[in-house]
């Protein structure tokens, strides 16, 4: 049996069910595990106030309980609120791909740590029914838009094809993306997040301060934005439910998450 300390879980497709809330049988499995001392790190593209219910769920609340938010772009302390990683953007750093994205009549979206401002000038998105009421969310101009603003990630919630569309567009514009990443979560949501910034750095960063090492490392996750992380994990885990290239990377395949496949994987692991 591997020496598995930490626990990294993606959360929309993965361990929340398809109704996006966590099963009774997942919050017993993990709620037990952290009692024995495992470290469970939610590890998602979610702003804070959009993981907070669920961290109570899971009574992540001890002194070394942290989460990783943004893709990897914030790694937080959930007892002290103070980060160990904060990665963000300026508007000037991404305003070259807001036109290249405003273009093609796409929307944006920008996802700063406690709010969400949408794009007026660049149409409305459909992102407010995925993020819901749980954060602020306004509209904006880019004009209006704080001059102070930073923000973690900013998104185009859009149709399959026309993300595909963008993606090869900024692929063929390769120095408009020198300082930013851009991934999907969903297969209608592009993230751009800061260069370097991906749920494998943030862990590694995170294993170190725990002085612990990816052979310690556990993680589930089914989408693009996964693929660092299941990469690191020793024992990396893809849903059912997954896209191809993730059920590749990762050396185990579970339930869906309809099926509550983590928790399944997780009683059977450490039976």
């Amino acid at each position: 049996m591997t020496n598995i300390q930490m626990i990294a879980l993606d959360m929309d497709n993965t361990l929340l069910l398809p109704n996006k809330t966590l099963s009774e049988k997942s919050t017993h499995v993990l709620k037990k595990l952290h009692q024995n001392g495992k470290k469970i790190v939610l590890t998602t593209g979610r702003p804070f106030p959009n993981v907070k219910n669920f961290i109570a769920q899971l009574d992540l609340n001890q002194p070394n309980d942290h989460v990783i938010l943004f893709n990897g772009g914030l790694i937080k302390n959930i007892r002290t609120d103070q980060n160990i990683l904060d990665k963000h953007f300026v508007v000037k750093d991404v305003i070259d791909v807001f036109n290249v994205i405003a273009n093609l009549n796409l929307p944006v979206d920008i996802v700063s740590q406690e709010s969400v401002f949408s794009i007026k000038d660049f149409g409305q998105s459909h992102y407010v029914d995925l993020v819901g009421q749980l954060i602020p969310y306004f509209q904006s101009t880019l004009s209006q838009l704080p001059q102070t603003i930073t923000f973690n990630k900013f998104v185009v919630c859009a149709n399959e094809s026309e993300l595909d569309y963008l993606e090869k567009v900024l692929q063929h514009t390769p120095l408009l993306t020198q300082n930013l990443s851009f991934v999907r979560s969903r297969r209608m949501l592009l993230e751009f997040i800061p260069k370097g910034v991906n749920k494998g750095t943030a862990l590694s960063k995170l294993l170190a301060h725990f002085s612990l090492t990816p052979e310690n490392l556990m993680a589930f996750g089914d989408e693009e934005n996964d693929f660092a992380m299941l990469k690191l994990a020793k024992v990396s885990v893809a849903m059912a439910n997954a896209i191809p290239s993730i059920k590749q990377v990762a050396n185990h395949t579970t339930k869906s998450n309809q099926q509550d496949g983590v928790a399944v994987f997780l009683e059977t692991y450490f039976d």
